[in-house]
């Protein structure tokens, strides 16, 4: 059942590729800086079926209450283990209509793509790096 006060909340992120994911993970919390103590889904979310092209993704948080100010982080989990963090990003929960408040995360859904992207390069030209010194 949904809170009384509740303000569901839609988070976008979308991949282009996703060649060790395992799935994701994505956290709330009340600050920017953490804790991000809240897991919103209950079980990983799975990965793209094609790893080369990735996916576009929405997940609904359902237990966001209206008039707070959420900061959500997304955790890719890769299948060896690791875990790459990107945000967080706030969005305010409205009040009746949340649709303005999921524009809003769907908005800003763009900047973790740009984060991700952003992320995965770093990450190769790590690799490339690493790969270099042997």
């Amino acid at each position: 059942a949904l809170p009384i006060c509740a303000a569901p909340v839609r988070v976008q992120w979308q991949t282009e590729t996703e060649m060790n994911t395992a799935g994701f993970n994505l956290y709330r919390g009340a600050s920017p800086d953490g804790p991000f103590d809240v897991k919103v889904n209950e079980e990983l979310i799975p990965p793209a079926e094609d790893a080369l092209t990735g996916k576009a993704y929405t997940y609904v948080d359902r237990t966001a209450q209206a008039g707070v100010t959420y900061y959500y982080q997304l955790q890719e989990v890769e299948r060896n283990g690791g875990i790459n963090t990107f945000g967080p990003i706030s969005v305010h929960a409205g009040g009746l209509d949340w649709r303005h408040a999921a524009l809003l995360v769907a908005l800003a859904g763009g900047v973790i793509v740009l984060w991700m992207l952003g992320g995965r390069q770093a990450a190769r030209r790590r690799q490339a790096a690493r790969d270099e010194a042997i």
